[in-house]
């Protein structure tokens, strides 16, 4: 089944991305032709410019960065949420 990651992309103290995105994630869960998941960027704790390579190149070698490129690669699509 097609797997869409709904990312929610603000990491701000007081953010209220997260209120819209579980609505997100409500309203998408109401379809039957997919599976979807709420990907916080708070759970993955990424610095900024901490790889030696642009993503592009796929060469992660942060632990936290392979973690990740795993969860994203494991989607077919995303919603956006900022």
């Amino acid at each position: 089944m097609t797997r869409i990651g709904i990312i929610l992309g603000s990491t701000r103290p007081g953010r209220n991305g997260e209120a819209v995105a579980r609505w997100v994630l409500d309203v998408a869960k109401q379809r039957t032709d997919a599976e979807f998941e709420l990907i916080d960027l708070l759970d993955y704790k990424l610095p900024h410019l901490d790889e030696a390579y642009p993503p592009s190149m796929g060469q992660y070698t942060q632990p936290h960065t392979l973690r990740w490129a795993e969860t994203i690669a494991s989607f077919d699509g995303f919603v956006m949420v900022t």
